[in-house]
């Protein structure tokens, strides 16, 4: 819904609730599942555990959010947040300044998660780990809103995210260029004009 979730001042009430203000803050919402690679965000903390402005957000519940915590032990740059209300929806979106979507090998292939188009809607910039050539790749790609690497691949992950870290100029502009994707291709106003064009071309063969 790109009237609802719109690019909005990260410094907001979400940072300054959680501790993370005028922190780099790279986020994964959602489901702490199984489904979820959520072992390559702890490898990138490690691998950024020496930039004391960096913070690793994870922001969700689920079945394996008591293991993930555990392996998390001795990295003090990753914060773990209950999941928000819905109504929060925007603001938590706002707050990062690089979200990640990181898939376990195959998922991609049947499952699109619909937090892609809120991080495109929020104009923030992403790092997904999914299978090459799946919908999600291809949209971060086309959008020109972030970077795709194969999944389960850490190192890949890692050195997309650190990539992102050190460019913050190169990350909000990618994060401008996926708001201008989803305002254009996946807002209702986008979805029409598309249809209206399809009708025309029908019509006109």
């Amino acid at each position: 819904d790109t009237d609802r979730i719109r690019p909005a001042e990260r410094e907001n009430a979400y940072r300054r609730e959680f501790g993370l203000e005028a922190k780099t803050v790279v986020m994964y919402a959602g489901n702490v599942g199984w489904s979820q690679s959520l072992d390559l965000v702890l490898a990138a903390a490690g691998h950024l555990a020496h930039d004391p402005d960096v913070a690793f957000v994870i922001n969700g519940g689920g079945v394996a959010r008591d293991d993930l915590r555990a392996r998390a032990a001795g990295l003090d740059n990753v914060v773990f947040v209950d999941m928000q209300p819905a109504e929060r929806l925007a603001e938590v979106a706002a707050a990062a300044d690089i979200h990640v979507v990181p898939l376990r090998t195959g998922l991609a292939r049947s499952s699109v998660p619909s937090k892609l188009y809120t991080i495109l809607a929020a104009g923030r910039p992403v790092v997904a780990s999914v299978d090459r050539g799946t919908e999600v790749a291809r949209t971060v790609e086309a959008a020109g809103a972030g970077i795709a690497v194969p999944p389960d691949d850490a190192e890949a992950f890692t050195k997309a995210v650190a990539s992102l870290v050190e460019r913050p100029a190169d990350a909000a502009e990618m994060g401008a260029a996926g708001r201008r994707f989803v305002e254009r291709w996946a807002s209702p106003a986008g979805v029409a004009e598309a249809y209206e064009r399809l009708f025309a071309e029908l019509a006109a063969t």
